[in-house]
């Protein structure tokens, strides 16, 4: 194996790589099938490049075109797991909680009230037919060779599952840890909210060493299926605080059915380059998904969005709403696309898209689409990119506000809208925190600056 940003595909010893992951996950024979038939698909294919417009914004000096699998770390010598590192996202005690570090997995129980939450490897084992009826069934094929090698390379799977009727009270959290001295992590998880059921999950990513040197930076991969049955109400949120030079890209795909309701949140603070794929195909009546997304870019991060509201049936309703604050020489992408096929009559879809610019060298690039083929729609579509308000600014140094601190006010009002949504309480004032950090760090050791421009 090799840790080349560039590195060259053997098919016969990625074959024997899975082969020993799913033989260490002790897996049954249908998921190493499965495994090995998205490696089949993933070595068909080329790395994505320019030429497609989803990936023509994305900067490749900073895309790790490889496809290197770990292997799940061995168990201590009395069997047990080792001990996992701290979590910057560690819930609250009570809260049920399964962490993964280094492909191994840590439970912690708590009221889960009748939701399984379990490594998607041993769920295999245990649950085969509930796990086997649904692996695949939200994303039925590779967008990319991301993730197809996604599908067939993880060592850290989750498998979360509400039955039917059942509702959770409390957030479920499934925490990924990325040790600085490790190479590329693969993770998948499968999310099922079954028919009338409640559930709320958070999948929270951070880093041992968010600081740590960006020579030899990880890839950083989630592949991720949401479903929401009918009459289900899931509640998804996702954040991440990787290390400088970590390059992390997630693929969603999300199926909202009849009556089913999905509010997916997504936070992003750390990393060179943070990339998020998210598909949500609504295909029945009375289907609704809110995407919701904030993140703070600093450095000379690039941040994206890639997201797509599929309206494939009639009666159903979608929103986006993404706000990001970009600082120094940070970038970011929002494309996004609603889709309404010719059976998706009576549907409505809208999307916003807000940046807010707290330096020159600081850009977006907002890119909303509609492709619609139904003449029953209400669709809007709303974008924008500018520095803080003078106005507002003004308006706060008038009450004796330093100009500093007026401008993390209007910031922290700015992201609220988003935060302020995420259902997991300990969750929404982890990513506060994050927030007021970010911005703390920016203005320690600068002098006062006054914005000018107009408003976002």
């Amino acid at each position: 194996m090799t840790d080349a940003s560039t590195a060259p595909v053997d098919p016969a010893a990625l074959r024997r790589d899975v082969e020993a992951i799913s033989a260490a996950l002790q897996e049954p024979a249908w998921l190493l099938e499965w495994r090995l038939e998205a490696l089949a698909a993933a070595c068909a294919m080329d790395w994505p490049d320019r030429k497609a417009e989803e990936w023509r914004r994305t900067p490749a000096d900073r895309l790790p075109f490889r496809a290197v699998p770990g292997m799940p770390a061995p168990a201590a010598s009395n069997g047990a797991a080792a001990d996992p590192p701290p979590h910057q996202f560690f819930p609250t005690p009570g809260q049920a909680y399964l962490h993964h570090f280094a492909g191994r997995a840590a439970a912690g129980s708590g009221p889960a009230d009748g939701v399984l939450l379990a490594p998607l490897s041993a769920a295999a084992r245990e649950y085969g037919d509930l796990v086997r009826d649904r692996l695949g069934s939200a994303s039925p094929g590779p967008l990319d060779r991301f993730d197809a090698f996604g599908r067939a390379l993880w060592t850290q799977g989750m498998f979360c599952y509400a039955p039917p009727g059942a509702h959770a009270r409390d957030s479920l959290h499934h925490l990924v840890s990325e040790a600085a001295a490790k190479s590329d992590a693969w993770t998948y998880a499968l999310v099922v909210a079954d028919r009338g059921s409640r559930l709320s999950l958070v999948e929270a990513g951070a880093s041992t060493e968010r600081d740590a040197p960006r020579e030899g930076g990880a890839l950083i991969h989630l592949s991720l299926e949401l479903i929401a049955d009918e009459a289900a109400d899931l509640q998804f949120a996702a954040v991440q605080n990787w290390r400088r030079g970590a390059a992390a890209l997630t693929t969603a795909r999300a199926d909202v059915r009849r009556d089913a309701g999905l509010r997916y949140t997504t936070a992003s603070f750390g990393g060179d380059l943070d990339k998020q794929r998210i598909d949500v195909r609504l295909a029945e009546r009375g289907g609704r998904a809110d995407i919701r997304g904030l993140f703070v870019g600093t450095r000379d991060q690039h941040v994206e969005h890639v997201t797509r509201q599929h309206h494939a049936g009639a009666g159903a309703t979608s929103d986006l709403l993404i706000r990001g604050v970009l600082e120094d020489d940070s970038h970011a992408v929002q494309y996004g696309v609603i889709r309404i096929e010719p059976e998706g009559q009576q549907t409505s879809a809208h999307q916003t898209m807000r940046n807010l610019l707290l330096d020159e060298g600081a850009g977006a690039d907002p890119i909303p689409v509609l492709e619609i083929e139904a003449d029953d729609v209400k669709c809007s579509h709303a974008a924008a990119v500018g520095p803080v308000s003078p106005d507002q600014l003004f308006y706060l140094q008038a009450r004796g506000i330093p100009v500093e601190e007026a401008e993390r006010l209007v910031v922290r009002g700015f992201l609220a809208e988003i935060a302020d949504g995420i259902a997991d309480g300990h969750l929404r004032d982890a990513v506060e925190d994050l927030i007021e950090a970010e911005l703390h760090i920016k203005h320690a050791d600068e002098p006062a600056r006054e914005p000018a421009g107009a408003t976002a």
